[in-house]
């Protein structure tokens, strides 16, 4: 199964056996991480394995999962790195899950490894086998309706249709979906909500989900055989937003054989 039929069987596992990774799925899973096209490409990043089969790492943080693994992402501190670093992440995460492996992100978590020089540790995601099942049904997901997540201008046809299910589907810190749509037959303008926690982890959490999101939209619309292009517009930056901020605008075009 490839990475959009990964995002609708993804679910959040936090409970998992003590049983070893294979070390060349450990190697796969960081040369895979390594070498994905980013959401920003001159933003360096590196992915680390750390191994806890003995429960020996005291990871510190909100959300504290034990895990035999953790999956840490770390990067440059620059503009646009924390949505580079969900962007890159989930794209791991549903190769893992295509892998028999179960994910779940830890936001504001952290292990005791020395970050690269000039890099930060950004983001700690738990893995190993599952103790329970690794797959979920889609319908089973707790998720806002299309139709209070966007505001359709045109007619959407079918490929786009299945792009934004496939961006529905995308997880976020406690499940807030901070993300809205105004849809267009070829484009569609991305929005972030504004926090109903404005503390600064949630802040942080909020940049990494909208990577994460963006993940789907890009997966989805490659599997639709459609190109996409994000680009912020300078129109729509200058403008102000009572209930949000706008992000990106997706352009979308079919491919031609």
């Amino acid at each position: 199964m490839n990475l959009y039929q990964m995002i609708f069987k993804r679910r959040s596992i936090r409970k998992f056996k003590k049983e070893e990774v294979p070390e060349q799925l450990l190697k796969d899973i960081l040369y895979f991480g390594e070498n994905i096209p980013r959401l920003y490409g001159d933003i360096q990043i590196k992915l680390g394995i750390s191994e806890n089969m003995e429960e020996h790492l005291p990871v510190k943080g909100l959300w504290k999962v034990e895990a035999p693994y953790y999956l840490v992402f770390y990067s440059e501190e620059k503009e646009g790195y924390l949505a580079n670093a969900g962007y890159v992440l989930e794209h791991v995460l549903l190769y893992m899950t295509g892998k028999g492996l179960g994910t779940c992100y830890l936001g504001n978590t952290k292990v005791p490894e020395s970050a690269p020089p000039g890099l930060k540790q950004v983001i700690v995601v738990a893995f190993g086998y599952p103790k329970t099942l690794l797959y979920r049904d889609p319908a089973t997901a707790k998720r806002l309706p299309l139709k209070e997540l966007c505001v359709f201008k045109e007619e959407a046809g079918e490929s786009l249709k299945n792009i934004l299910k496939a961006v529905r589907l995308a997880p976020s810190a406690m499940n807030t979906q901070p993300w809205r749509f105004i849809v267009y037959r070829d484009k569609i303008y991305v929005f972030s909500c504004r926090e109903f926690l404005p503390s600064s982890s949630f802040v942080s959490m909020r940049g990494i989900c909208m990577g994460i999101m963006l993940a789907h939209l890009t997966i989805a619309a490659e599997e639709m055989w459609m190109n996409v292009k994000l680009e912020a517009e300078e129109t729509m930056e200058k403008k102000s937003y009572k209930s949000g901020a706008y992000v990106t605008t997706a352009f979308l075009k079919e491919y031609k054989g």
